[in-house]
This record gives C-alpha cells, sequence and structure tokens, in this order.
C-alpha cells in the first residue's frame, strides 16, 4: 500500500509523525506504468495537502497585459458579491460552447465555410471567454475566496476551449477532411499540456515568451481575426497559391515549387506550426535546466534520471498526436477524430494540472489514451474496415471520453471541496465571531 494514500488520522490531514507520513513532493519520482495506488478518490492524503497549501505562480506578463488589467479589474468590479469565481470561468466556458455548437452545425466537418454571422459570433465569443478567464481571479481575490480549485477551473476550462479555438480557425480555413486540421489541433494542444508539464517541474506556469508575445496575444488575436474573416470571401482569400500572393515582391521563377503551390491557408499553417514547435523546445529546455531537475548539487547520473523521468511524461501526449496522423483523413469524419482527440487530450491535461497542485507522481503510461491509440491503429491497418465503422467506433469514443473526462473531475473537485472545506459553484458564508 502506497504510504501517501493509507497514513491519514481520520479527518484527511497527513500524518507528520514518521518519515513515511511526512507529505513528500514526487514530481520527479520515476513513475513508469502505474501511479501509486489511492484508497479513494483520485488524490492522495499527501497530494491534498499540498493542494491545501498551494500558490499559483504565473511567469512575466506582456506588455498588453499590464495595459488591459485595468479594463478587467473595472470589469470586475460590476460583478455581484455574490457570484462565485468558478461561475465567471463557467460562464466564459459557455461562451465557447455556443460557438462551438454552432460551428459544428453550420460547418459539421469543417470542409465547409460557415456563415459570415457564425464567423463573426465565434470571434466575439473567443474574446469574451477569455476576457471573462482573467476576471475569474479578481473576482476570487474580490470576495476573499481563491482557492486551488479555481485554478483546477480556469485551466480545466482552458484546455477544452482549445478544441473550440482549433474549430473556429479550421472553419473558416476549411482544413477539414485533410492532415492540416490534425496539424492545427495537435500542436494547440501538446502545446497546452507542455505548459502544464512545465509547471509540473518548475512550478511556475508559463504564458507568455518575453513581453511581447504570451496567451493574451494569442486569444485576443485569434478573436480578432474571426471577426475580420467574417467580413471576407474567405475562400478568394485564403485558396490563393502562394505564387499568386507573393507575385508583386518576389519573382515567381525564383520561388521553390512546394511554395509555389501552395496555398495561403497551408502557408499560414505552416508558419504556425513553426512557431508552435518552438516554443515548445523552449519549454523543454526550461525544464531540464530547472534547480529542481538539474540542480548544481546534484549528481550528473541523478540529472540524467531526472530528466529522463521529466521527458518520459510527454510520451503519452505524443503518441496521441502520432495516432491522430495515423488515421487517413478520408477514413473519418474530421469532427468525429477531432473531438475524440480532444477529449482523451484534455483528460491527460486535466490530470496533470491536479498532480502538479498536488506534487503528485505522474505516469508516463496513461493507459486512458490506449482505447484511440488501438482505434488508430485498426482504422490504418484493417483495409476492410468502412467510413461507418470507423465513425462509429470513433463516436463511442467520444462518449466514453467524455464521460471519463466528467466523472475524473467531478470526484477530483469533491475531494478538494472537502478538503478546502469550500462549495464549487458559490460562496460559503463566512461564520460570525
Amino acid at each position: 500500500t502506497n504510504p501517501s494514500a493509507s497514513t491519514g488520522n481520520g479527518d484527511g490531514a497527513p500524518q507528520v509523525g514518521g518519515t513515511e507520513g511526512k507529505p513528500r513532493d514526487e514530481t520527479i519520482t520515476t513513475c513508469l506504468l502505474f501511479e501509486p495506488p489511492v484508497n479513494t478518490g483520485n488524490i492522495s492524503l499527501h497530494g491534498l495537502h499540498f493542494i491545501a497549501t498551494h500558490k499559483y505562480r504565473p511567469s512575466d506578463y506582456t506588455h498588453l497585459d499590464n495595459l488591459l488589467n485595468p479594463m478587467w479589474t473595472y470589469l470586475t468590479e460590476l460583478l455581484p458579491m455574490w457570484l462565485a469565481p468558478n461561475m465567471v470561468t463557467t460562464i466564459g466556458g459557455f461562451h465557447c460552447g455556443v460557438a462551438y455548437a454552432l460551428l459544428w452545425w453550420y460547418s459539421p466537418d469543417m470542409d465547409e465555410s460557415p456563415p459570415d454571422w457564425v464567423v463573426i459570433l465565434a470571434g466575439w465569443c473567443t474574446i469574451a471567454y477569455y476576457t471573462l478567464d482573467c476576471m475569474d481571479g479578481k473576482q476570487a481575490r474580490r470576495t476573499g475566496s481563491s482557492s486551488p480549485l479555481g485554478q483546477l477551473f480556469d485551466h480545466g476550462f482552458d484546455c477544452i476551449c482549445t478544441i473550440f479555438s482549433m474549430s473556429t480557425c479550421a472553419s473558416y480555413l476549411v482544413i477539414g477532411g485533410t492532415y492540416w486540421i490534425v496539424l492545427l489541433q495537435t500542436t494547440l494542444q501538446f502545446a497546452f499540456f507542455m505548459a502544464q508539464w512545465e509547471e509540473y517541474h518548475t512550478h511556475v506556469l508559463p504564458h507568455c515568451a518575453g513581453k511581447w508575445f504570451g496567451v493574451t496575444e494569442v486569444n485576443y488575436s485569434m478573436g480578432l481575426l474571426a471577426i475580420i474573416n467574417g467580413f471576407l470571401d474567405r475562400v478568394a482569400f485564403y485558396h490563393r497559391p502562394m505564387e499568386q500572393v507573393l507575385a508583386p515582391y518576389f519573382d515567381p521563377q525564383q520561388l521553390p515549387a512546394f511554395l509555389k503551390e501552395s496555398e495561403l491557408r497551408h502557408f499560414l499553417l505552416a508558419i504556425w506550426g513553426v512557431i508552435s514547435i518552438t516554443m515548445m523546445l523552449g519549454s523543454i529546455k526550461r525544464v531540464l535546466f530547472h534547480a529542481h531537475i538539474a540542480g548544481d548539487s546534484m549528481h550528473p547520473v541523478q540529472i540524467r534520471t531526472n530528466r529522463l523521468n521529466a521527458l518520459s511524461k510527454l510520451a503519452t501526449p505524443f503518441s496521441l498526436c502520432v495516432a491522430a496522423f495515423m488515421v487517413p483523413p478520408n477514413a473519418v469524419r474530421s469532427r468525429y477524430l477531432s473531438v475524440t482527440l480532444g477529449l482523451s487530450f484534455s483528460l491527460l491535461t486535466k490530470k496533470m494540472i491536479v498532480f502538479s497542485m498536488a506534487k503528485m507522481a505522474f505516469a508516463a503510461v496513461q493507459w486512458d489514451a490506449v482505447p484511440l491509440l488501438l482505434a488508430a491503429l485498426w482504422i490504418r491497418l484493417d483495409h476492410t474496415v468502412t467510413r461507418a465503422r470507423a465513425d462509429f467506433a470513433l463516436g463511442v469514443l467520444c462518449l466514453w471520453y467524455a464521460f471519463r473526462m466528467l466523472r475524473w473531475v467531478n470526484v477530483t473537485i469533491n475531494q478538494i471541496c472537502e478538503k478546502l472545506d469550500i462549495y464549487c459553484f458559490r460562496l460559503k458564508k463566512r461564520k460570525k465571531g
């Protein structure tokens, strides 16, 4: 039996009398196939202790963050004092849900352009969602209800809303049924997972690269671009070959053949892919050279072990990316693959968020990814499988991952609420006296 799961004093607090009973940071513990067992729920007693004492540490803020901060503060002060911070987050997530449903209705597989008003609404919802996302923490401090549960709610909604952001771009670029949509979604979700992976090891959540580029810039830019695209002839604009786009600036004969034949939408997505990979490599560098992983007093063997252990935690999400590319675009509906991939990634990311706060060991092999990996192999290797059967399999996986994620989140939230003696969606009345 795992000491971190079994030692306690009956009220949820960890024993600290003996060496085994003391809460221990397990983030650098080598954990390959299974995490240490937990008696009840998803979080160990030691993990709940760390969550109760957790302090959110963001990285630096960009110039745009500092510029918009007074606006976010002003808007927060307009909110009623009885409104719980998690409800602010949920209202923001509701914007994403409504826009995503409309995009699904008008562009089921992101292979046809949705109506202009839907694209404009999606852009507005992106801006509204992120603005509310920046207000929930201020509302928590304003009402004296800041808690680690807020971080789980905030970042948990963020990782599921990346599916909405991807769907918006994919719909107005009309890249459904191609590998480009897989590139867009895997880079978005893998980059988001890696941000939580970095916090897991460094205890600092990165949300910007320097003072000029960060999460705020990305979200507001995506919202504004969607609104602008609502007024464009998107097919005529994005489907132009690069030879035509660059003709006023370069001699077409001097351009490489692959560049001349590429469409503008593909060129922009390739640039996004390069930017994403560059940012992910920066995250890997920061983790591998962090004092928690490669401290000056550590033996070289220990440093090598720590680095391999840290990198191993990227194995499962990377395998999900590979699985998505294994599925031929014409073998399934793009939406089904997108939702299945998005929910599986979201489950892993939420688990990483919680385990980071709880300082619990995160196994290199996450068995929740296995169903999607097997389905991808089946669709790829079985040449007799029909599209209808493949779609049915992914549809079942969508339902399974939705149930699995909601069940996991529900159990986790209940554990945290019980430990911190708080409610999830409403403020607890303060005791008088």
